[in-house]
């Protein structure tokens, strides 16, 4: 099975990992007043924040699996603390852990990554998904393509169910949106140890997020 094949089976949306339940954090934005068109922006804003983050965890991740170094759970878990680090809103944190929970079982029917189950500890989307990415053979260009790819489709079709519109203009806003997804891709493709790991934040982002979760009124978990 190739690795572009498997890149597309990773980033479909139908994926059993529990991102369904995900708006990446565009229903927070919505009810704080961001209006519709806005969302383009928005995409701009996570993607040159926390989704840069995550990208970045997932390449490092990636590439200490590859490396099958004797160490590399411990390094893992030295990756996903430094994620934590660079993560202060424990909403985030939780979503992150929740999905990666779902797709450590998704991928591990799949692939042998016993060493990780066997942890029996929480580990954080990025780095689920950079072990897996090592297991699949994707490159780390399309491990970080991958992150950033679902993370707008994330947040466009939770977008398109909060508020509906022509579903041909979040086709075209995950298109405009390209470019920035590689630029991303450039800044994260070849980092080599956590201590290179960027720590953007966006701060409104974390805001909302954590108003959120005390809302009686919500269709997503974040």
């Amino acid at each position: 099975m190739t690795a572009p094949y498997l890149s597309l089976l990773l980033a479909d949306g139908r994926l059993p990992t529990g991102a369904h339940t995900q708006s990446g954090g565009v229903e927070p934005a919505f009810q704080a007043g961001m209006p519709l068109a806005a969302v383009p922006d928005y995409l701009t804003v996570r993607l040159r924040t926390v989704t840069e983050v995550e990208a970045a965890t997932a390449v490092l991740a990636r590439r200490t699996w590859a490396d099958g170094g004797p160490d590399r759970v411990a390094a893992l878990v030295a990756l996903d603390v430094a994620w934590r680090a660079r993560t202060p809103s424990d909403v985030l944190r939780d979503a992150a852990d929740l999905l990666g929970r779902s797709h450590l079982r998704l991928a591990a029917a799949v692939w042998d990554l016993a060493p990780l189950v066997e942890a029996r500890r929480l580990w954080c989307r990025a780095v689920v998904v950079g072990v897996t990415a090592a297991a699949a053979g994707l490159s780390a260009a399309e491990t970080a393509r991958l992150v950033a790819f679902d993370d707008v489709q994330t947040v466009l079709a939770a977008a398109l169910k909060l508020a509906p519109f022509d579903p041909a203009h979040g086709v075209a806003w995950a298109v405009r949106a390209q470019p920035e997804v590689e630029r991303l891709v450039e800044r994260v493709a070849d980092l080599l140890s956590p201590a290179d790991l960027p720590a953007p934040t966006a701060p409104l982002l974390e805001q909302w997020g954590q108003q959120h979760r005390d809302s009686e009124r919500r269709l997503f978990r974040a």
